[in-house]
């Protein structure tokens, strides 16, 4: 499985979590200016940006490693540009990782962070 392979089954398993969960997905993959989004969501009135992280291996850290302080600021100027374009109305706004690890066997395990920003 290539690497892009391998993060768009973390990101099918990621949007299968949270509809599982009764989340409502509203866009995936958005390209904005600035960037990408990988899950747009509503948990119920809550509009959140969902960043999603796979990986095989823990030798350079968890998923949820990767997202960095300046992956977050990123985040926030990209929700931020999303709300201004669309026009949003939502009472809260939140920003998610979830991190996926994908086993040798060919299983996979996720955590979802929630509130991270």
């Amino acid at each position: 499985m290539s690497t892009a392979q391998l993060g768009r089954a973390g990101e099918d398993l990621a949007t299968a979590h949270l509809s599982s969960g009764g989340w409502q997905i509203v866009e995936r993959n958005l390209r904005l200016r600035r960037g990408e989004i990988d899950i747009v969501a509503l948990d119920h009135a809550t509009l959140v940006f969902v960043e999603v992280k796979t990986r095989r291996t823990f030798v350079t850290g968890v998923p949820q490693a990767a997202v960095t302080p300046a992956k977050l600021r990123r985040l926030r100027l990209l929700a931020g540009q999303y709300l201004m374009e669309r026009s949003t109305p939502h009472r809260d706004v939140r920003i998610d990782v979830i991190a996926v690890h994908a086993h040798l066997e060919g299983t996979f395990s996720l955590e979802h962070l929630e509130g991270v920003s």
